[in-house]
């Protein structure tokens, strides 16, 4: 690789589109309030977030579940909430262009060290540098 990892990183230009992945809808006809299963549905669609960011970066295992212990303490007590549906209808697009720019921060700590392979330190890592970067980052997303 020639250059700055950024450059190869963030070449690709990513414009939000909006998907009817199964895995990324809450099931709205289980009339559940905030079961294991829509938390888990929740916590899939920011680790498929996390890998659009990182494009093409492989993520290991230690990676997805710091990303998952991030989103967790925010997505249980919302889903406490009774209409907690209609408030993932508005913060889903937080959710996603989070874990997308976590995802892409990490890749570029991983292309620093000459990786393909992102790891929980990267993920550490990005959440750090863009802790208080983020303009928006909704009320289901980390601090």
């Amino acid at each position: 690789m020639f250059g700055w990892p950024e450059f190869f990183v963030d070449r690709v230009v990513f414009l939000p589109v909006q998907r009817d992945d199964p895995r990324e809808q809450c099931d709205a006809a289980s009339g559940s309030d905030g079961s294991t299963r829509d938390v888990q549905m929740i916590l899939e669609t920011a680790l498929s977030a996390v890998a659009r960011g990182a494009r093409g970066a492989r993520i290991d295992m230690s990676a997805r579940m710091s990303v998952q212990e991030r989103f967790l303490p925010k997505v249980r007590p919302a889903l406490e909430k009774s209409d907690w549906r209609s408030d993932w209808q508005q913060e889903q697009v937080y959710v996603r262009a989070f874990a997308e720019a976590l995802g892409r921060q990490a890749a570029i700590l991983a292309a620093w060290d000459r990786r393909t392979v992102i790891t929980r330190q990267d993920i550490d890592d990005a959440a750090r540098k863009m802790c208080g970067y983020m303009p928006i980052a909704g009320r289901w997303c980390p601090p």
